[in-house]
């Protein structure tokens, strides 16, 4: 149980360190072996492509995680205090909604057929010849709407059982 407690609290915040210390060096070694040696690696820039479109969508799942997206709650700030809660929920299910769907889409894409054929021009698999299948990159989709999903399901659970609770009680 202390894995999946572990897993929870800590699984974006380690696949955004990782992602983002991964552009880091990638950026940085392109940068010198270009001005300083005149030569470069032809699969660096993708690479630190593909870790940027994935630290994105774990990055909106951390964003859900920590309730730290930008929005727009004057109105909701004006309501009473369960009016104001009604609306989150609302918007909190409206959201999940959309991020299940986006994850079915997400699912439906990698496995199409142009997808599945797909294979990185530059990015080789280490140690061998076979190519990256692009089936990695278009995976990060599906992937961060579903862990946005399961972080939206436990604000909306938090917030359900929190609905009748004093507004100081409830932060």
């Amino acid at each position: 149980m202390n894995v999946l407690k572990l897993v929870n609290d800590k699984l974006e915040e380690w696949l955004i360190v990782l992602l983002l210390a991964n552009i880091v060096v990638w950026v940085f070694v392109q940068v010198v072996l270009r001005y300083i040696f005149a030569w470069s690696l032809p699969w660096s820039e993708e690479l630190v492509r593909w870790c940027f479109v994935w630290f994105i969508w774990v990055g909106v799942s951390y964003g859900f995680k920590v309730r730290k997206h930008i929005c727009i709650d004057v109105l909701v700030n004006k309501l009473p205090v369960k009016a104001g809660r009604t609306v989150t929920i609302t918007v909190n299910a409206v959201i999940l909604w959309c991020l299940v769907k986006m994850a079915i889409y997400g699912i439906e894409q990698i496995y199409s057929p142009i997808i599945a054929r797909q294979n990185s021009i530059v990015l080789f698999w280490p140690f061998t010849e076979r190519h990256v299948s692009m089936f990695y990159l278009y995976a990060s989709m599906p992937v961060g709407a579903a862990l946005s999903c399961v972080r939206i399901v436990q604000s909306l659970i938090f917030d359900i059982r929190n609905f009748n609770t004093p507004q100081e009680a409830a932060a």
